[in-house]
């Protein structure tokens, strides 16, 4: 089994739900998902932002939210764990806002009385097999996402940011991590 080393701070690329995003931004007119970050490996969240791209006009709400399951809207995506961002009206572009709410973590309290899979990792703890355990909402592992979903705004455009740093682990270890044939 090979262990990969602990890596530089990075920021992943987005996905987007259509390639306009991507050249323009995610317009916050409308709500809904419309980016994903897909991890490639073991990491913690150091920070998510919005990069304003054109002017806002209204306070516009931004939630970064982690999927256990890549793809899946079933019951393990937690709401705003990664970052919930505000950015305030009238921001200008080329201005960054962002959150560090993905360092924050579970207690150990509301680990203990959650009894499930689904509500431990809806919650943002970690399934061990029986118990939920309490750890840093931004530690990411592949097969996770991280999905960009605008909750409200007015007018204005972003691109979202997602800065996390690499950690060691030796791949065999992973939950939903499998070498080929």
């Amino acid at each position: 089994m090979e262990a990969y080393g602990i890596g530089p701070r990075i920021a992943l690329a987005p996905r987007y739900a259509d390639a306009t995003l991507e050249y323009t931004g995610c317009d916050v007119s409308s709500t809904g998902d419309k980016a994903w970050f897909d991890i490639p490996f073991k990491c913690n969240v150091v920070y998510a932002g919005c990069t304003v791209t054109t002017v806002t006009s209204g306070a516009t709400v931004v939630a970064f939210d982690r999927r256990h399951t890549a793809g899946s809207d079933g019951s393990d995506r937690t709401a705003g764990t990664i970052a919930n961002i505000t950015i305030p009206t009238l921001t200008n572009p080329g201005t960054m806002v962002y959150d560090k709410a993905a360092q924050g973590s579970l207690t150990k309290a509301a680990a203990d009385a959650l009894i499930t899979a689904a509500t431990c990792r809806a919650a943002g703890g970690y399934w061990d097999g029986t118990y939920c355990k309490n750890h840093t909402y931004g530690e990411l592992q592949p097969g996770n996402e991280v999905v960009v979903q605008i909750v409200s705004g007015t007018t204005g455009k972003f691109t979202p940011v997602l800065v996390v740093d690499m950690l060691g682990e030796t791949m065999a270890n992973l939950d939903d991590v499998l070498e080929t044939a």
